[in-house]
């Protein structure tokens, strides 16, 4: 049963910001991590703020100044100092004369060189690399940035322990930490519901915005995402009519393929309006029998039971808070009592350092608002336990990612003019997207951002775990993970 839930009520009832922290410290190994710092940092530069303002206040204008002025001071001599004597106008093209007074002879802070190369203010010098956004952060970005906090950062980050009732929320600014429906479909519509055209433009004819499968370097990305749809329906053992749910559905691509190749009745979920009618008119054109909801996880009707659940790269989404329950107490309930979950997640490694913590802040202020429940490993696997659910395998596919970024990344570049003279998108979300791909390649091929894929089942004596004694059902044709199939000589 899932009688560990009720025993975790205390923390789920917990406020967001105390969630927040929570994950902070889990993640951080030591307490000088970037997690651990950020959490003890910034409380007490607002409590010296807050006491300056006292002082202030009461008309004690220089006992104010003094904390003040100490803080300043630290900040831009201390932390900030020590990074001048850096060439960095040898790989950046300055379009603002502040910016070159400020940055073209000392470090560039990763946080400002990707506000400022979405704003237009700067470029990549054509004379390295082409001026090719991933390959000069891929071989030079040591050479001329860090990874430190700013003012702009702090500010944001601030920000999400504020509710969007007193400060406005979007891409990009104010909070997206508040789970309930409203504020999460909101949050879909916002980035899903940009429009088809743009996802196509790097996604490609697949329409599928998760990780690829690659069986050697060479493969297309319709190849890649084939392999992936496969190995998560042999994963889950799917067979001829039975039911199967995938959880946030996006394009209903994984559906239509485990309908079309592995004869289940397929039903997909999502709250993307554009997606669920891009799924429903690709099932007409193709002649799939499939069903897709648009409706909220917390909305699928009780009393439907399914045999096989996938959850693809969705689960990032609900929110740390309710993870547990009501999301993997859902699913729960949904699954048979024999049947198989499958849940495949972003997250980040454990002990991340600045750079990793940097990449991080900036997909969840600009690339997946909300996407906070994108944590280590151990997390993901302490909620499924607490939830019901016993593992029985995880594969990490993170560098399978890289080479599927790399794939969008080139998609993107060749779809310039499309997205750039396209009024709804334009010069700034281009950029955005450039330079969101390229780092992400970078990102996941180096271990700063996972990928897991992570096979679930109830926790009961009843389960007929017998399943992965029979060689035939788990090591035969690339049953079992991404190098099986090369084993098996399918490759």
């Amino acid at each position: 049963g899932i009688t560990e839930i009720s025993s975790d009520a205390r923390r789920v009832r917990e406020p967001v910001t105390m969630e927040k922290i929570r994950i902070g410290i889990s993640m951080a190994s030591r307490w000088t991590d970037p997690t651990m710092l950020l959490i003890s940092v910034i409380p007490a530069g607002v409590a010296v703020i807050g006491t300056s303002g006292a002082l202030f206040y009461h008309g004690r204008y220089l006992e104010g100044l003094i904390p003040l002025a100490a803080v300043g001071a630290f900040y831009k001599y201390v932390y900030h100092g020590g990074d001048e004597g850096v060439k960095t106008s040898d790989y950046v093209i300055f379009h603002d004369k502040t910016l070159e007074a400020t940055y073209s002879s000392r470090r560039y802070p990763m946080c400002e060189l990707y506000e400022d190369y979405m704003d237009g203010k700067i470029d990549f010098n054509p004379a390295v690399e082409g001026g090719d956004c991933y390959k000069v952060l891929f071989n030079h970005r040591d050479k001329f940035v860090n990874y430190k906090v700013t003012l702009r950062q702090i500010r944001w980050l601030l920000s999400q322990f504020i509710p969007p009732w007193l400060l406005k929320a979007g891409l990009g600014y104010g909070s997206s930490s508040f789970k309930d429906k409203a504020a999460t479909k909101k949050e879909i519509a916002e980035h899903y519901d940009r429009g088809n055209d743009f996802f196509a433009a790097f996604l490609g004819s697949p329409m599928v915005y998760t990780s690829g499968i690659f069986h050697h370097l060479n493969q297309s990305i319709e190849e890649v995402q084939i392999n992936k749809m496969n190995l998560i329906c042999q994963k889950l053992m799917l067979k001829k009519g039975e039911r199967f749910l995938d959880i946030g559905c996006g394009w209903g691509t994984l559906v239509r393929h485990a309908v079309k190749e592995f004869g289940a009745e397929g039903t997909g979920v999502t709250l993307s309006e554009e997606g669920r009618n891009w799924s429903a008119n690709k099932s007409v054109e193709e002649g799939v029998k499939a069903n897709f909801l648009l409706m909220d996880y917390r909305d699928i009707p009780k009393e439907q039971k399914f045999n096989k659940i996938s959850a693809i790269e969705m689960a990032e989404h609900v929110g740390i808070k309710n993870f547990v329950s009501p999301f993997l107490s859902g699913i729960h309930r949904l699954l048979e009592d024999d049947g198989l979950f499958m849940m495949q997640v972003a997250g980040l490694r454990q002990g991340s350092n600045w750079q990793d913590v940097a990449w991080g802040l900036f997909m969840s202020r600009y690339i997946f608002p909300g996407a906070d429940a994108s944590t280590p490993l151990n997390w993901y696997i302490r909620q499924l336990e607490l939830a019901g659910f016993e593992i029985h395998s995880v594969e990490t596919i993170g560098r399978h990612y890289s080479h599927t970024l790399h794939r969008w990344y080139d998609n993107w570049l060749s779809n310039k003019q499309q997205i750039v003279s396209n009024e709804k998108y334009g010069p700034r979300l281009y950029r955005l997207w450039e330079f969101f791909l390229g780092w992400s390649i970078i990102a996941s091929g180096q271990g700063s951002a996972a990928c897991y894929q992570i096979l679930a089942h109830k926790n009961t004596y009843q389960f007929p775990r017998d399943i992965w004694c029979d060689a035939g059902r788990v090591t035969g044709a690339g049953r079992v993970g991404v190098g099986a199939a090369v084993h098996s000589g399918a490759i």
